[in-house]
């Protein structure tokens, strides 16, 4: 297997893991209480657990995006070429829905369903734009400071968080919007209210890059030594490590 399918895989692999917990989850928190408090925690508790553990075990294959804005964000980074980015996607949005068909199937579901869950209004719009703009920001500038080893944690302690403080619990991945369409668990959207959210999280990511390039601004300079090897690093700094 090359060195690019293996990435693709990783990432198709490690989004449809994602939803899986995502999905089943909100299955687990329909069928086992009523409170929509315990729910809720179950449900973030299971999406940050299962995303840390995601992130840590493929981010070394393939960086462990699962997401397609923040496989746009490192695109236009010139982290990612154009064949990386769009294999990349594709094999997001096709982790997303095998995610969620899998899902389905452990709760004795028909494999696809049709969402009938409807979201609309502004308010869940601009929680997805303020959610994917924080994800963009926090991931770019985890790689900027030379921090990347802690997006296991930060990540998803970021998604945690929204799920929490926004109106829409911060769903802030086109690919899980996507594969929640074919859902009737609690967490699904219906297609209308998907294609809102999905816009509105490409608003959030373009802003996301844009704060980025704000608090990055005349850094160019060192721009990219987070990836330099021990010698490359001190033939540029004239620093040791």
């Amino acid at each position: 297997m090359t060195h690019l399918l293996r990435k693709i895989f990783a990432e198709f692999l490690g989004t449809a893991l994602l939803l899986t917990a995502v999905v089943g989850s909100s299955f687990w928190a329909g069928i086992r209480t009523q409170d929509s408090l315990v729910g809720l925690l179950g449900n973030t508790f299971a999406t940050v657990f299962a995303l840390g553990c995601i992130i840590f075990v493929f981010g070394s294959i393939s960086g462990g995006y699962f997401n397609p804005v923040l496989t746009f964000a490192e695109f236009v980074a010139k982290r990612l070429d154009v064949t990386e980015f769009i294999t990349y996607i594709l094999a997001q949005f096709a982790g997303g829905v095998v995610g969620v068909i899998l899902a389905n199937y452990m709760f004795k579901q028909h494999a696809i369903v049709q969402s009938t869950n409807s979201l609309k209004g502004m308010n869940f719009y601009v929680s997805e734009i303020i959610v994917t703009a924080g994800l963009i920001v926090i991931l770019q500038l985890l790689i900027h400071q030379y921090n990347d080893h802690l997006a296991p944690i930060a990540i998803p302690a970021w998604i945690g968080a929204g799920y929490l403080f926004s109106a829409s619990t911060g769903f802030a991945n086109p690919a899980a919007v996507l594969g929640r369409m074919f859902t009737n668990a609690p967490a699904g959207i219906d297609w209308k209210s998907g294609l809102n959210f999905i816009a509105a999280e490409v608003i959030g990511a373009v802003i996301g890059i844009v704060i980025v390039t704000i608090l990055t601004a005349g850094d160019d300079d060192m721009d990219g030594l987070a990836y330099f090897t021990e010698e490359e690093f001190v033939e540029a700094t004239d620093h040791t490590i």
